[in-house]
């Protein structure tokens, strides 16, 4: 068994694979050696892949360091600068493939484009959902901070529906016009969403909410 860990801002994901079979996912309240080995089946695992954004306390390093794999995501691009590209976006790049545009849904939303010969030649990162609202209150006087909701308008008809209306369908609006810029260029362009905020957005294009533990089942193999 392989012990995958999606390690974010907001969230600390696990996810347990038996080959390509997915057996167990969850969400670590933190990162101290006795959330790590309140995991299941920790002392039968085979290998350990961190994909992380943050920085892991030297405890809980040494605890996986025997069985972690050290192998990193490659990817290849003639344009793009990679040393600069999060690791957690080019396992993202990976699982979608050749011609895609990944749009990962997170504490930050980030665009991940791929072209035909599968090389990483663009992006964007943006404020996530609860970013926005959140500024939006914290950095006025008396605006309240919004709830996030799936049926909103795109038109607001008091105070909260329009901070609603800016946060959701001004992210739905930003989408759109990322992926009608990318298929000037490619066309045929394929667009996967994915990230714990895509739910919201299912209405516009497919989600994987698995494709991360999809492209680093591609790396441990």
């Amino acid at each position: 068994m392989d012990l995958l860990l999606d390690l974010g801002n907001t969230r600390l994901k696990f996810a347990i694979f038996e080959g390509s079979d997915l057996l167990i996912e969850g969400i670590l309240s933190d990162l101290s050696t006795t959330s790590i080995q309140g995991i299941p089946h920790f002392n039968q695992l085979d290998k350990i892949l961190v994909s992380t954004v943050i920085d892991l306390p030297a405890d809980t390093v040494a605890l996986i360091l025997p069985k972690r794999v050290n192998a990193k995501p490659e990817l290849k691009s003639s344009q793009y600068a990679l040393q600069s590209l999060g690791e957690d976006r080019k396992y993202l790049a990976i699982a979608g493939g050749p011609n895609s545009l990944v749009i990962c849904l997170g504490t930050c939303i980030t665009y991940n484009a791929t072209n035909e010969d599968g090389e990483f030649w663009a992006g964007a990162i943006s404020p996530g959902l609860g970013m926005r609202a959140k500024a939006m209150s914290s950095g006025t006087a008396k605006l309240p901070e919004v709830n996030l909701e799936p049926n909103y308008l795109h038109w607001g008809t008091d105070t909260q529906s329009n901070l609603l209306a800016g946060v959701m369908a001004g992210v739905e609006f930003e989408i759109l016009g990322f992926v009608g810029q990318i298929k000037k260029v490619q066309p045929h362009v394929q667009i996967i969403l994915t990230g714990g905020d895509a739910s919201y957005y299912s209405h516009l294009f497919p989600i994987d909410e698995h494709l991360q533990w999809k492209g680093m089942l591609q790396v441990i193999k």
